[in-house]
């Protein structure tokens, strides 16, 4: 079904109406955070909330673009060679990554495009609104170009492509919102990617609450983002020097296929604590370890996108406490598909529960706000409650009953947003920050092309 206003606004936008209307879901990731991009799965599950594009085939190489939300800007340009950035932050960022990523795969011959964009999906809420703005300008391109691509193929490119904004994530949110199908989780591993459907249980929901704190990744936030995949990255480096592997790690999630963890480990908490043995590491604690120059480490692990090297934390690296997160994590969704499979909610809620811990304790991307949002959460009779997403603010979830969703939202309501945000922060709820920051979602299904000619 197409939505016949944003059909309107695009050829009130461009004179003509369009050949083709893309609908990308966000999608709320059940459990498996950052563990994407070490080589472990996740389970997250496509929203019915959705970025949609609208479009028309140029006969030039431009791509003019617009947006139904006037607070992004209306801008075009070329497709050809590397795509200069705009500034950190602007929205059309997202559809050049996919663009640039379209040209490096297919050569540099693509036709422009004409695109308007109308999103429901909650902007800055960890509910993947940018990798959903990027897969659907991605489809806008190859629809526009008569082009297509299998799904895991487009899945894998595309997070490869997002790298171009400045993150340095994985691939979980652009697989899932191709890969989406009502009624399941889709539990996603990677390198290479795959995909396996986990039902999901008929009679329950998953509550969405936004913390209203907003989970930007520009700037500063893209040190804190970033931050925690190279301090993965390091201690990658320290695993391959100290326990020397064959062939030598490329991720954290590549260990427990190694001969020497099969046969010498008793558990990847147990080998954590005892290999790293320091509360931080400082880049001259690391080179000692590994033997690599400061300055080699730092070109390896730690440069921006920009080609500066970050600035080492004040705390100084937490390489033990990231991947003890990474390595507990992965093994609770494992355990989290198998309670879901058994029909166990009381399982998965507490897997949820643990989850929730370990992102707040040992990856620190939790905030005050989603911690207090977690506990509410929880003493209003949910089975399990976490937050989702990359982190440092967004939305928190909580595995509900059907018959107590109604119950669970009238409490969020009154003790998260009317009590604690009033006390703590009522310059957030003057803003109006959103006109419904908590509502229920069933799992729904993935991207979808339509052809209007």
């Amino acid at each position: 079904m197409v939505d016949a206003p944003v059909l309107r606004e695009f050829e009130n936008n461009f004179g003509s109406g369009p050949s083709f209307y893309i609908k990308v879901p966000g999608r709320v990731n059940l459990i498996g955070e950052h563990t994407d991009y070490n080589g472990f799965p996740v389970l997250p599950v496509a929203i019915p909330y959705f970025i949609i594009a609208t479009g028309t085939h140029r006969n030039d190489r431009t791509v003019h673009i617009r947006n139904s939300d006037p607070k992004y800007p209306q801008t075009s340009f070329e497709l050809s060679g590397k795509i200069p950035h705009s500034r950190d932050g602007h929205w059309s960022n997202y559809v050049k990554a996919s663009a640039q990523a379209l040209i490096d795969y297919f050569g540099d011959n693509l036709a422009g495009m004409n695109a308007f964009f109308h999103g429901t999906v909650p902007a800055s809420a960890g509910l993947s609104s940018s990798s959903a703005l990027v897969i659907a300008s991605a489809l806008a391109l190859l629809t526009a170009n008569r082009k297509q691509m299998d799904l895991l193929a487009l899945a894998e490119l595309m997070a490869e492509g997002e790298h171009y904004v400045g993150t340095q994530g994985g691939g979980m949110d652009q697989a899932i919102c191709l890969l989406g199908i009502e009624g399941n989780a889709v539990k996603i591993d990677f390198f290479p990617l795959r995909y396996t459907y986990v039902p999901f249980p008929a009679d329950y929901s998953i509550i969405v609450a936004h913390s209203l704190v907003r989970a930007a990744k520009t700037e500063n936030a893209l040190f804190l983002y970033n931050r925690r995949p190279a301090e993965c990255h390091l201690a990658t480096a320290i695993i391959n020097e100290v326990c020397k592997p064959e062939p030598p790690l490329k991720r954290l999630g590549d260990l427990p296929e190694t001969d020497f963890f099969k046969t010498s480990v008793n558990s990847a908490e147990d080998f954590v604590n005892d290999l790293f043995t320091r509360e931080s590491y400082t880049l001259e604690n690391i080179a000692d370890i590994t033997g690599e120059p400061a300055e080699s480490i730092t070109r390896k692990y730690l440069l921006a996108r920009s080609g500066e090297p970050m600035p080492a934390p004040p705390e100084g690296f937490l390489i033990r406490q990231r991947a003890l997160h990474v390595f507990t994590e992965a093994d609770r969704v494992e355990r989290s598909c198998a309670a879901l499979r058994d029909n166990d909610t009381e399982t998965f809620g507490l897997l949820m529960n643990a989850s929730h811990e370990s992102c707040d304790r040992n990856y620190g991307i939790s905030t005050p706000e989603l911690n207090t949002l977690v506990t509410i959460m929880r003493s209003l009779g949910v089975s399990g409650a976490r937050l989702t997403g990359a982190g440092f603010g967004g939305c928190a979830v909580a595995l509900v009953h059907d018959e107590k969703v109604q119950s669970v939202i009238d409490g969020i309501h009154s003790f998260y947003y009317h009590d604690y945000l009033t006390k703590t922060h009522p310059e957030i709820l003057k803003t109006g920050h959103l006109k419904n920051p908590v509502f229920p979602v069933k799992p729904s299904s993935g991207a979808m092309v339509t052809n209007l000619l």
